[in-house]
């Protein structure tokens, strides 16, 4: 099918599940009518603790929650979701409500970022956050600051923003082969694809950052431009490959399972 029959990276359409956890459902309600507008996004949806985790240990990958304070466990802890999953699942805490000590515990329990529920502007901080912290899980599961060569490369992909593989080992000192070593042996991965799938997301959340703004371009000088097309090719042409991993982060592990 042409391009120009579809909205912009139809390609990517709800490939990134957002876990959406609050007890009031005007909240769900608002994230859910503004995170839906970001075509990326599959939004799900939990107003309890139990029925939260229910989602998360279902087989399909959660690549981030947004939750409330005050989401407790049967046993009253507010933390308990954020205590048991931060680990591989990114919780940006959303509340009403933020005490100092509150929100050092949250961070202290793997929460990676706390917003204030509130008007427009706090909404837009909001989306910034669930943007930066998905992707990052998308492209590295693994991620620690400062803690490994896959972190390292990690760290320079989203700083430095590269074409190439060849330029991203450039930047980091090492030889292609390397790089590519990196990711293969650290999470399965081909290094190109997940310079691609960088580039796609990055592109895309780029776009609909304006899009929610207003101010997005005309939407057939994005369809008609070489990287838009360029990276559409590759999707099809790696769409296995690449939805694979938005699905399970970490696939040598995940054969290993097998």
């Amino acid at each position: 099918m042409a391009t120009s029959e579809h909205i912009p990276f139809y390609y990517l359409n709800r490939l990134i599940n957002v876990l959406i956890i609050d007890n009031d459902p005007k909240y769900i309600s608002e994230y859910q009518n503004i995170f839906k507008k970001i075509n990326v996004f599959n939004v799900l949806k939990s107003s309890s603790t139990q029925q939260a985790e229910t989602i998360i240990t279902s087989p399909d990958r959660i690549h981030l929650c947004i939750c409330d304070f005050g989401m407790n466990s049967e046993e009253e802890e507010d933390f308990y979701l954020i205590k048991k999953y931060a680990a591989r699942i990114p919780f940006v805490v959303a509340t009403g409500s933020v005490s100092p000590k509150k929100g050092f515990l949250a961070h202290a329990y793997g929460a990676k970022d706390i917003a204030e529920k509130g008007d427009d502007f706090k909404m837009f901080s909001l989306i910034k956050m669930v943007i930066k912290h998905s992707l990052l899980n998308i492209i590295n599961p693994k991620y620690k600051p400062n803690s490994d060569s896959l972190s390292l490369s990690t760290e320079i992909l989203f700083l430095k923003n590269p074409d190439l593989v060849s330029k991203w080992a450039k930047l980091m000192n090492i030889t292609d082969r390397s790089l590519r070593y990196i990711w293969k042996n650290n999470l399965g991965a081909n290094a190109k694809i997940i310079l691609s799938i960088f580039h796609m997301f990055n592109d895309a959340f780029t776009y609909y950052e304006k899009f929610l703004h207003g101010t997005h371009p005309k939407t057939k000088v994005l369809l008609k431009s070489n990287t838009y097309k360029r990276l559409e090719e590759f999707f099809h042409m790696h769409k296995s490959s690449i939805t694979d991993f938005i699905q399970y982060g970490d696939i040598a592990a995940h054969l290993t399972e097998q």
